[in-house]
């Protein structure tokens, strides 16, 4: 998996602690999760998850929070390879306020064609420039080559200084409830590790 690789070109890296409950790679059956957690200048935390289950699944997903006083949006890519027969990739900065400022430096990249998303509210966290991508053939490199051009401009926005609109004292928490309550990875969670695992690594590891 290369977002690891990208992250880390793009980032100077501070590891940060994982909760005490979770353990960098765990295994269970055949399935292999890996999570990372840092943080950077700029960044309030950087998180990857990788999921392997033998050739059945595959998983990657990366969530970049800026400084909570920024007010900025929050940077958020996925790509699943499921039985090496589909496969589905997204990024996007996701807003957490009605500012669009942060537009501007993604003026060049093309406007999202999607006008729904099966278990998400396109209008709510979600910007007009999202990229998003399903095909029955492996777009992979692709998809690396789009996570580095968003994460250029990312960097750029939340190292110009800009703020968005301060709309909460916590202004991640309504992302974080609305992404956990929705993310399809519970199902897969519990049926290799357990109930509780899922829910814990759910709503207090990728989205806290």
């Amino acid at each position: 998996m290369e977002i690891k690789k990208i992250v880390k070109d793009s980032f100077s890296l501070e590891d940060l602690e994982l909760p005490s409950w979770l353990s960098s790679n765990i295994t269970s059956k055949n399935a292999k999760l890996s999570s990372y957690l840092w943080s950077s200048t700029f960044v309030e935390k950087i998180r990857l998850c990788e999921l392997k289950i033998g050739n059945k699944f595959c998983a990657e997903s990366l969530v970049i929070y800026p400084k909570k006083e920024s007010f900025l949006p929050i940077f958020g890519t996925e790509f699943l390879n499921i039985s090496n027969r589909k496969y589905f990739g997204a990024i996007d900065f996701h807003p957490i306020s009605e500012d669009k400022l942060y537009l501007s430096y993604l003026k060049d990249f093309p406007n999202t064609k999607v006008n729904n998303l099966k278990r998400y509210n396109i209008n709510r966290f979600f910007s007009e420039k999202f990229w998003i991508k399903r095909s029955n053939i492996d777009f992979y490199s692709e998809y690396c080559i789009w996570v580095k051009c968003y994460l250029h401009q990312y960097k750029k926005v939340i190292e110009s200084g800009q703020k968005g609109t301060p709309i909460d004292k916590y202004p991640f928490r309504e992302y974080n409830t609305y992404m956990s309550s929705n993310d399809p990875a519970f199902g897969i969670l519990k049926s290799y590790f357990s109930e509780s695992f899922a829910e814990d690594y759910i709503n207090n590891f990728l989205f806290c």
